[in-house]
């Protein structure tokens, strides 16, 4: 048997990493949510249905607290569990946070604590996706340096691989993987929009775009972004460019605004590639930034 663990936060990464920590041999000794109901949903997801509790004090039979809060709670609720009394001396308090450091689950009041933070480089759309996603996912550590070890053997267990990160390099850290995750799901949604201009719904749209999507994904995967890119500005098609740019006017200013911001950083990859001559990434630079001066 593993470590003790209590989890607060049974959401969609909390049920999640319950599920694969119970697995893994972990004794979970409660899953507390202020909700009763939904942790006796979370329990029974995560195969231990005697943990499910709303009573903050189980965190006392846990050597292993983790806090799968949304980043605003973290600081607060490591202050009412130290400040109440509910962690046993040597608890390590965890979170999963990219962006805090894990100092923010530590204060002067209470027993002696070590802090650990552990950020999945995964998106969680629900828990069973969470569940499959989870294993083979890349995790950053942070913590003190005797805390890195523990780190890194829950990543292991979780079926992960990790890497350590300073406390001060986690806000570059998260606005990456926000840019990663979620500003591709921006960039599908603005797709959608451009293509329903065409007389479609936007579900329509994105039926017709998911395989496209699809192996652009397999392509960086396999690739790297520089190999990957292709179209008409990796081409150098000038023209095309410009017709881009004459169709979207129509449509609302920030769409425009999206495809010429992205298209002058498509420009300086693609002359990394080596596929887009100077002349060609002058002309193409030229329609982009005249277009977004009106």
């Amino acid at each position: 048997m593993k470590g003790r663990a209590v989890l607060i936060g049974p959401g969609r990464l909390g049920q999640a990493v319950a599920r694969l920590l119970c697995d893994a041999g972990y004794d979970l000794r409660a899953l507390i949510s202020r909700d009763p109901a939904r942790a006796v949903a979370a329990a029974r997801f995560a195969g231990c249905r005697h943990a499910a509790t709303s009573d903050l004090s189980r965190v006392a039979e846990g050597e292993l607290i983790l806090l799968a809060l949304p980043d605003d709670h973290l600081g607060a609720m490591a202050a009412t569990l130290r400040r109440g009394g509910h962690l046993r001396p040597g608890a390590t308090l965890i979170h999963f946070s990219g962006l805090h450091p894990a100092g923010i689950l530590l204060g002067e009041e209470g027993p002696p604590l070590r802090a650990l933070s552990i950020h999945p480089l995964q998106t969680f759309a629900d828990s069973v996706m969470g569940v499959r996603n989870l294993p083979g996912t890349v995790f950053s550590v942070e913590g003190t340096p005797e805390v890195i070890p523990l780190g890194e053997e829950l990543v292991t267990d979780l079926g992960g691989h990790s890497f350590v990160l300073t406390a001060e390099q986690k806000p570059l850290y998260h606005a990456a993987a926000c840019v990663a995750s979620n500003y591709m799901v921006t960039l599908a949604d603005t797709a959608c929009q451009i293509f329903s201009a065409c007389g479609f719904t936007r579900d329509e749209a994105f039926a017709f775009l998911t395989p496209l999507l699809r192996g652009t994904e397999r392509n960086l995967a396999a690739l790297g972004p520089k190999l990957a890119l292709t179209g008409p500005i990796a081409r150098g098609d000038v023209r095309t460019v410009g017709k881009h740019l004459k169709a979207i006017a129509h449509l609302p200013a920030e769409v425009a605004q999206i495809y010429r911001i992205l298209g002058i950083r498509t420009v300086e990859l693609a002359r990394k590639k080596g596929t887009l001559d100077a002349e060609a990434a002058e002309e193409i630079l030229q329609l982009l930034e005249r277009e977004g001066d009106k």
